[in-house]
């Protein structure tokens, strides 16, 4: 998010916004650095999505019953 706000001050501040009247330009470039040293989005979203599924993974199914009998036998 702190991307986003500097690159909206950036376009606020028109062309003085990419030049070193301003800190924007080295605010941006710092933060864009820091964005790709945590690493790509698509990685966290795979490691979550591996987390996730993991859960159920391991889980053993429960066999549906219905008035004590088993269903779909």
């Amino acid at each position: 998010i702190a991307l986003k706000i500097v690159d909206r001050a950036i376009q606020v501040h028109g062309g003085g916004g990419v030049t070193d009247d301003f800190p924007l330009a080295m605010a941006w470039a710092h933060l864009r650095a820091l964005r790709l040293a945590d690493g790509p989005d698509e990685v966290h979203k795979r490691t979550i999505a591996r987390q996730e599924l993991r859960k159920y993974r391991d889980r053993v199914p429960t066999p549906a019953v219905h008035n004590g009998s088993p269903v779909g036998v």
